[in-house]
């Protein structure tokens, strides 16, 4: 009895899954699907407002054909037709006010086609009589003689230029210092020491100028700026104090110094100089 129910059974089978092409294809399907689906919509909602293109069947008008028709374009040769159109009937004269009615170009024609039927008004002038001539005077009586010209005055002297004041000469005469220390050009830059030149140290003033002779010989390029100067004078002496800039080669010093010159004839010379205000 157990043996026929078992074998009266169908066995069970699993069904395959879908291989990759398959799915892919259901994949197509899908899309594709859709698309119609949405384009049948899109297409039946145009229907039904009557914007679809190829159900505007209904050929123009006569009207609208004749509207669009593009109007020729109106040139200075089309002048002489309404100077004729305006001749054919006796009287006609232009109207102002009928350009609102008329294209703009026609009635700007029109109104020079009437300016050019107008003849001309007569604009010559009546010819002037002649003048007579009028008497020639007698000669009158010969005048005295002119009195002899007066000596011209004595031409001005030119002013003499203001010699420049002592506050402008020192700052010239420091430019010039540091402009031959910058060339080194050692005599222009020791001529600008007095000769009673006090120089810092045991040095005299001979010893000093050959150290300096030789310091400034040496290879490479300096160059000396001055900045800030300030410049007070009392009587044939002045003080100066400014910020010098100075640099040879790897070397750069920005200090703070001050000069005593001493007027020496229409020159200033320095006296004495050290580091620091």
């Amino acid at each position: 009895m157990t043996s026929s129910t078992t074998s009266s059974q169908r066995p069970y089978n699993r069904p395959r899954s879908l291989s990759a092409i398959q799915t892919v294809l259901w994949l197509i399907a899908g899309i594709v699907g859709m698309f119609a689906l949405v384009s049948t919509i899109f297409a039946i909602k145009l229907g039904l407002e009557g914007r679809l293109p190829f159900a505007d069947t209904q050929p123009p008008a006569a009207g609208t054909v004749a509207s669009t028709a593009p109007t020729p374009p109106v040139t200075a040769g089309s002048a002489p037709v309404i100077r004729s159109a305006q001749a054919a009937t006796p009287g006609a004269t232009f109207v102002s006010g009928a350009e609102n009615i008329l294209p703009a170009e026609v009635a700007h024609l029109a109104k020079n086609a009437s300016a050019l039927d107008t003849p001309p008004a007569n604009t010559e002038a009546p010819p002037t009589p002649p003048i007579p001539a009028a008497p020639t005077p007698a000669p009158a009586a010969p005048q005295a003689a002119a009195p002899a010209p007066a000596a011209p005055a004595a031409a001005p002297k030119p002013a003499t230029p203001a010699a420049p004041s002592a506050d402008d000469a020192i700052r010239t005469t420091l430019q010039a210092w540091a402009s031959a220390w910058s060339s080194k050009n050692i005599d222009a830059y020791l001529a600008h020491y007095a000769s009673g030149f006090k120089p810092a140290g045991d040095l005299d003033r001979s010893a000093w100028a050959e150290q300096r002779r030789q310091r400034i010989a040496r290879p490479g390029d300096i160059t000396v700026k001055l900045d800030a100067i300030d410049i007070r004078v009392d009587g044939d002496k002045a003080s100066a104090r400014f910020i010098q800039h100075y640099r040879s080669g790897s070397l750069k010093l920005t200090e703070p110094k001050t000069i005593e010159l001493a007027r020496n004839g229409s020159t200033w010379q320095i006296t004495q100089e050290r580091i620091g205000h």
